[in-house]
């Protein structure tokens, strides 16, 4: 029990304070990291509340007890002095509200993704009749509008939709830039992640990690999109292309559901692709395995650090 009440504490730490660190870390590393850094941290919740549960429904000694009861001595004489039925009653309720979370995620779940792949296909029937494709690995399916427009959809294919308007205000190096941004989207997965996130927080609107994901990943998509799109051209091409369109006050009526260049903060995304004089160099996979497994052993190591301090005040006062 004392090794499912650390993984507990674990998980309650990172949905209480997984925004604030992350929000820092954000500022700090690169976009690609710091994305990396929230899906690790969602789903390490995930995994550290499923950990739980399984170790309280263990049939002997979960693995890795011995360690952390040494650690929390005084805690686990407490536990084993406590009779049977109490173990028994936490493992019961604990699986219990697990599957009924899960429960709760999995219809929630299941009706937004029927509902956008009914969209979906009816905007593609749209656009099969009035755009003009442009076939290859990711399709661009363009539309002979004036408002200089480019979003994409994921799929099987996921495509790419842009107007004729972009010609118009960009040059051949800025579109191929804007093409680019929304190719990294469609290759990066970056709509399940935005939508996977979406799902969690209207399932879950209380926890404040998952509260907060939507907005700081919607965010960081683009901002890995455009890191993307300047390593193939330039930062200036992205740049441009942001001011021109988006400066010049036109809007752009793309889907909700949709990932497009011209969205979310252009100043903030302007300020970035500032400090990308160059095109950036590439992530060590060591960077990124220490960005995964931090939102787990970070937390876990402060549970057993709380867990051993409580501990440690428990022997004192049973002592005295």
């Amino acid at each position: 029990m004392i090794v499912a009440l650390a993984l507990l504490l674990a998980a309650v730490l990172s949905a209480l304070t997984g925004p604030r660190w992350l929000g820092s870390l954000t500022r700090t590393v690169s976009p690609v990291l710091a994305l990396s850094a929230w899906i690790g941290t969602v789903a390490g919740v995930f995994f550290l509340l499923g950990s739980a549960v399984v170790v309280l429904i263990w049939p002997d000694h979960a693995p890795a007890e011995g360690f952390v009861e040494l650690a929390v001595r005084c805690l686990g004489s407490l536990q084993h002095a406590v009779q049977p039925w109490v173990g028994e009653t936490a493992a019961l309720a604990a699986a219990a509200v697990f599957v009924s979370a899960t429960v709760r995620l999995t219809r929630l779940a299941r009706r937004q993704i029927r509902t956008r792949s009914q969209v979906r296909n009816q905007h593609l029937d749209v656009l099969a009749i009035v755009a003009r494709r442009e076939t290859g690995p990711d399709p661009v399916m363009w539309l002979d509008h004036p408002l200089p427009l480019a979003y994409s959809i994921d799929g099987r294919p996921g495509y790419i939709v842009a107007t004729a308007g972009l010609a118009e205000r960009l040059d051949s190096e800025q579109q191929r830039a804007v093409l680019l941004h929304e190719r990294a989207h469609l290759r990066g997965r970056h709509h399940r992640i935005v939508t996977i996130c979406e799902i969690l927080a209207a399932a879950f609107p209380r926890v404040p990690l998952f509260a907060a994901a939507p907005s700081a990943v919607r965010m960081l998509v683009e901002l890995a999109a455009d890191r993307a799109a300047a390593e193939g051209t330039s930062p200036e091409a992205v740049s441009a292309a942001l001011s021109r369109v988006c400066g010049s006050g036109s809007d752009s009526p793309r889907p909700d559901w949709a990932l497009g260049v011209f969205s979310e903060s252009t100043s903030e995304r302007l300020r970035q692709l500032e400090g990308a004089s160059a095109p950036g160099a590439r992530q060590r996979a060591g960077a990124f395995t220490a960005i995964a497994t931090l939102p787990l052993l970070a937390p876990a190591a402060l549970s057993v650090v709380a867990l051993s301090a409580v501990s440690a005040l428990a022997c004192i006062t049973f002592q005295t």
